[in-house]
């Protein structure tokens, strides 16, 4: 299966909300009262989409990953906002790390038809980018600055590293 059959799209949708619902939402750690650590794995989905997606369908799917956690988190918004942010900023990240020769026209940026190093650095800037923005909106305001980095400092490689193993371990079906 890969990446640009729409099943396995819409398979990959429903697990990794699942996932994050189910299981990662249960999951947050803190320090003095404050939660400082999360788990978020459905920046993954947008990752994943396959690199030829036109930029307004990456952000309708990551709005509405967004929108599906919100829904179970009961966030308002948070997380439609900061995955169709990733979702929007993903072509830039993608140009930023585009090989010399350019991508394949079929490329999928899961690490089979890239250079492992490259789909590592993708996913974490795409984490960090999304993570940034979600604790961005949840303070709504640069007064708790500290706050927001120290947040994204904890949760973005905490999540990175969790994305990598679910993708380890469902490659080459997710």
């Amino acid at each position: 299966m890969r990446g640009a059959d729409p099943v396995s799209n819409v398979i990959r949708f429903i697990l990794l909300l699942f996932l994050q619902v189910f299981l990662f939402r249960q999951i947050s750690l803190g320090y003095g009262g404050k939660e400082l650590l999360f788990i978020f794995i459905t920046p993954l989905f947008i990752a994943l989409l396959p690199l030829r997606t036109p930029k307004p369908l990456v952000v309708i799917f990551a709005f509405l990953i967004g929108f599906g956690t919100d829904l179970f988190y009961e966030t308002l918004g948070l997380h439609a906002a900061a995955a169709t942010f990733a979702g929007y900023i993903r072509q830039f990240v993608l140009t930023i790390l585009a090989p010399k020769d350019g991508y394949k026209v079929k490329a999928n940026p899961d690490g089979n038809d890239l250079p492992q190093s490259w789909w590592l650095r993708y996913l974490g800037l795409m984490l960090g980018g999304y993570c940034l923005f979600y604790f961005s909106m949840e303070a709504f305001s640069p007064v708790f600055w500290k706050d927001i980095s120290l947040k994204t400092l904890l949760t973005t490689p905490v999540s990175w590293l969790v994305s990598v193993i679910l993708v380890s371990f469902l490659r080459p079906r997710i």
